[in-house]
Parts: structure tokens; C-alpha cells; sequence
């Protein structure tokens, strides 16, 4: 990770050394679907090419929650030097070419443009037909200024009120953790040290190195608008680690018994759900003289709070760690909110 200065240029990077190796699984219906690291990094720098003409490191928005869309769209438009701004617009998409599980294609432009404008944006970017595009905008509703500026390099941004214009290297905008604060403004050498943060507490728990190249597993589903996604997309990107991605946390955990994942994040009751369901698993008796229990993958758990106590207990017996996640304030000790 320490070679890393961007987030598209981890992706290029992962692309060239394993592009064949699974990185974004999502529901389709009752399958599974995957893009590789190639598939993504071919469909991030196609979906960039429309954004061609925008002013350097204006806002882009598009769909927070429009997995596995919103993973390759924020790197698209971090690859051509903008901002991206992912909005939560009280709906998403999930599966490849705007089609969501229910096999439905998005249709709330209106609102879309509208938060788009409100959020400072010059442009709105989604999918349609597997292809991105572009809705430019006129001048930010309200006189907000655009997310644009003369730096040379994109920002990535979290919401509320307008994202301003952005100083200094490459940078991202997200969310505060749960604060009233506007769009909390990070180079991208904050969010990438954030998730190196992240490295550093899982092979901690592991008792691997840092730079093992063992392949990590996150069952994901968080919008990138919230701290949470935001860092942990980062973290996956820049680690080599397969997300894969549920945005529906009923369906959170079965994905998690399913994928055996090797890192969780979750609030603390999800944990405890999680604990009770291993606690109460049931396993066919063939399984049970396997020397691997259930989850037996699973190493770190990450969640907002300080773990409790027997928590902390339960899992450490598994050979598991539950530690608290790096938060927004952690990366950024002097960011801005806008």
C-alpha cells in the first residue's frame, strides 16, 4: 500500500499485477455476480471518457448506493481529475447496467438532478446499458458554489450543504460520522494513510506483515457517502482485497455466513447479531469433523464504538479481534466542512 498515491492508480496498479482475480461480487436475483480487477479498471476508464470538457475537479454525483456501479463510477471519475460526489437519494441500484435485484432500472431523474444541483455539482453521471451518462447541469441551485477549482488533481467529498471549491492535491468528500457537519474535505494521502490504518489493524490481529499478499475478503455494502464505505472502498482498492457487496443489512449477515469473509464491519448490534448467529449455527455432522469452524476466515471486526468487553472475549477465543474503526476525524485533524 505505501507505493499508492491514488485511488485510480491503485486500481491501475492492481489491475496489471493480478487482472484476472475477482474484486466486486453482488447479488444478481438469486446468483452471484463478479467483476474482476480488469473488468473494473477497463469499465472505470470507459466510463470516464464522457466526462471529457468538465472544468478540472468540479463535483460529479452519481447514485451512493447503486452497487456494483458506484464502486467503478467513483473511480472513473477520480481517473479524469474531478470530484466525485456520492449522493444517498433514498433508493439504489445494484447489478450491472442499472438493473438492481428486482430487475428494475432507476427512474428518479428529477430528484437526482435536483440533489445534484443542491450538492454543488456541475454534472450528474450513471449507467444506462452498461454505458455511463452525463447530465450537465446548469450554475448550483441557490448560488452554491460548484465543486471546482484550479487544482490539477480530483477530490472525493462527503455531504450536506454545497462541496466548494477544493485546494491542494487530489481529494475526496464524505460524510462526517454521524455529525452535522457538511462535506468533510481529504487529499487523497489522508484517505489512503486512513486505510493504511486499516492494514496495519488487520494484520496486527493476523499476525501477518503488512505487505502479505494474502487476499483479504470484506463483506461490504455501506454507500460511499458515509465514512464507513468511503474507507473501506479505499482500503480494498488499495490492498488488493475482494469486496463483496450487500446494500441491504437484513441480508447483510446470510452474505456473511456465505462468504466467510476474513474482515466484517458492522454497528454493534450487528455484531451481536452476528454473534448470535455464530453461537447458534447448526452445521451438517460431515462439517463438523472439518479442522475449520464456520467463519473459521474471519480476523478482524471493525465497528464504530469501542468494542465491549465480552465481545472482545468471545471473538479473541475464535482467533478473531473486534477493534474500533479508524474514524473521519482520525484521517482529517484539520479538515474542513462546507
Amino acid at each position: 500500500m505505501s507505493e499508492n498515491q491514488s485511488l485510480p492508480g491503485a486500481l491501475r496498479r492492481q489491475a496489471a499485477a493480478d487482472p484476472e482475480s475477482p474484486f466486486l461480487f453482488w447479488p444478481d436475483g438469486w446468483n452471484w455476480r463478479w467483476w474482476s480487477w480488469r473488468e473494473t479498471a477497463e469499465l472505470a476508464a470507459r466510463w470516464a471518457a464522457p466526462l471529457a470538457g468538465l472544468p478540472p475537479a468540479c463535483g460529479v454525483a452519481f447514485a451512493a448506493a447503486a452497487y456494483p456501479e458506484a464502486i467503478a463510477l467513483d473511480l472513473a471519475v477520480q481517473s479524469a481529475g474531478l470530484t466525485p460526489v456520492p449522493l444517498l437519494l433514498g433508493w439504489g441500484g445494484g447489478g450491472a447496467g442499472g438493473h438492481g435485484r428486482h430487475g428494475r432500472e432507476v427512474q428518479r431523474a428529477a430528484p437526482a438532478l435536483e440533489a445534484a444541483e443542491r450538492a454543488g455539482c456541475l454534472a450528474w453521471l450513471e449507467v444506462v446499458g452498461g454505458e455511463a451518462r452525463v447530465t450537465r447541469l446548469d450554475a448550483p441551485a441557490g448560488g452554491a458554489a460548484p465543486v471546482a477549482a484550479a487544482a490539477p488533481d480530483p477530490a472525493v467529498a462527503a455531504p450536506t450543504g454545497s462541496a466548494a471549491a477544493p485546494t491542494g492535491d487530489l481529494e475526496v468528500l464524505v460524510t462526517g460520522d454521524g455529525d452535522a457537519g457538511g462535506w468533510r474535505r481529504l487529499s487523497q494521502s489522508e484517505l489512503l494513510s486512513a486505510a493504511a490504518e486499516v492494514e496495519r489493524a488487520i494484520a496486527s490481529g493476523s499476525g501477518r506483515h503488512a505487505d502479505s499478499r494474502e487476499r483479504e475478503i470484506l463483506v461490504a455494502g455501506w454507500p460511499l457517502q458515509e465514512w464507513a464505505g468511503r474507507l473501506l472502498a479505499a482500503w480494498a482498492v488499495a490492498a488488493g482485497a475482494a469486496l463483496v457487496l450487500e446494500a441491504d443489512p437484513a441480508l447483510r449477515l446470510g452474505a456473511v455466513l456465505w462468504a466467510r469473509p476474513t474482515v466484517f464491519h458492522g454497528t454493534a448490534e450487528e455484531l451481536a447479531a452476528l454473534r448470535l448467529r455464530v453461537e447458534t449455527a447448526r452445521w451438517p455432522r460431515r462439517w463438523r469433523r472439518r479442522p475449520a469452524p464456520p467463519l473459521g476466515r474471519l480476523r478482524t471486526l471493525f465497528q464504530r464504538e469501542p468494542p465491549a468487553a465480552d465481545d472482545a472475549a468471545f471473538w479473541r477465543q475464535r482467533g478473531a479481534q473486534v477493534v474500533r474503526l479508524p474514524g473521519l476525524d482520525d484521517a482529517s485533524p484539520g479538515g474542513t466542512s462546507r
